[in-house]
């Protein structure tokens, strides 16, 4: 039932999309069907979007408009090429540099035009809307690192609201800020894994569609609904432990096109009694040339791929354990192939002495 009353929504955006054509002076360039219904996240109650653009501005009429197709609500959206022109040109060739983290603030809307319109139906086509496609199609590993990116930075825009709540034992605007932390986490998975929609409402579907092995989704459906908070500061700890393990997967694997299957997201039991622990107070974002590690208004550090590696299995691990994972990664990632035990080891001492690992796992509200 609900897949043909789907079916029956793009039915009446294509019907629309005739009509317009019927009645086009020559004005409109090209339209397509694009949202959650194209991009099979939707529900009987999700509209469809129909996008037209215009190559004169001067022909477009209002931006949006709504239209009652066969009993079925169509949004009619208006663009000019221009506007796509800009929007797929600043989202395929955009790069993260240190002094620019802010630019990431700046790219939702037009993050969100560019991944609706790779999940988009064409139902008129043009040359100009080809070629736009054909872009995106080709630059989807840069597409992907801005949506990991902007996932990321938005976890360190409400990182700060749910410490403060939580030291101050106010659990119930902590569960509300964490349910936006865990959420912005869960779409740095998936974008890592390819499924690139910008809206988070649909992170649970999303999770569901793209699995990922040995991924922990109780934790995640625990943190996201704000059922940690009878356990006070100690589930606070680790709810921003959880997030920053899902972002820095996330951050280095997609870089090297690896499927997030590879990473060990479990401890493996019978460590020994020396464990590892990273720094949770950094925020992780992907650059070209490595992992810069974000402490807002702290600290600002740039890590190596292998370095980055070692340091996101910090995790409880001991030091074998942390050899052991980074070898069965290597597997996947190439760059990590001459990282031998005592490399490892190097590199371990290097973290610590920099204070981003420690033989005891960190209180980042104890840093409030």
């Amino acid at each position: 039932m609900a897949r043909s009353v789907i079916e029956e929504k793009l039915q009446a955006a294509r019907i629309l999309a005739e009509a317009l054509t019927a009645d086009d002076n020559g004005s409109i360039d090209s339209m397509y069907i694009a949202g959650s219904l194209t991009a099979g996240l939707g529900n009987p109650t999700s509209d469809a979007d129909l996008f037209v653009l215009y190559t004169d501005e001067s022909a477009m009429g209002d931006d949006v408009t709504q239209y009652n197709v066969n009993g079925h609500r169509v949004d009619v959206e208006r663009y000019t090429l221009a506007y796509v022109e800009e929007a797929v040109d600043t989202i395929t060739s955009f790069e993260l540099r240190r002094d620019n983290l802010t630019e990431l603030h700046k790219l939702p809307g037009q993050l969100d035009f560019v991944c609706r319109l790779y999940t988009s139906e064409i139902v008129a086509p043009s040359p100009a809307l080809d070629g736009f496609k054909q872009r995106i199609d080709s630059s989807i590993a840069n597409i992907r690192q801005v949506a990991v990116n902007y996932s990321a930075i938005a976890v360190n825009g409400h990182l700060e609201d749910f410490l403060g709540a939580s030291v101050d034992g106010d659990y119930e605007t902590a569960a509300l800020v964490g349910q936006e932390l865990t959420a912005y986490a869960g779409k740095a998975v998936v974008a890592a894994s390819g499924d690139l929609y910008y809206s988070k409402k649909w992170v649970y579907k999303q999770l569901d569609r793209t699995p990922v092995e040995g991924f922990p989704k109780d934790t995640f459906v625990d943190f996201q609904r704000g059922n940690w908070t009878d356990r006070g500061n100690s589930a606070a700890e680790d709810l921003v432990f959880f997030v920053q393990t899902c972002v820095a997967a996330s951050q280095l694997l997609s870089r090297h096109d690896v499927s997030l299957d590879a990473w060990p997201w479990t401890v493996p039991a019978g460590q020994s009694g020396e464990r590892l622990w990273r720094n949770p107070s950094y925020n992780v974002l992907g650059q070209s040339d490595g992992i810069l590690l974000h402490w807002e208004l702290r600290r600002q550090l740039m890590l190596r791929d292998p370095a980055a590696f070692v340091w996101a299995l910090c995790d409880g691990r001991d030091p074998q354990g942390v050899v052991d994972a980074v070898q069965r990664l290597a597997e996947h990632v190439p760059a990590l192939k001459t990282l031998t035990p005592e490399r490892i080891e190097r590199l371990l001492e290097s973290l610590r002495s920099r204070d981003l690992v420690s033989d005891e796992p960190y209180s980042v509200l104890g840093t409030i």
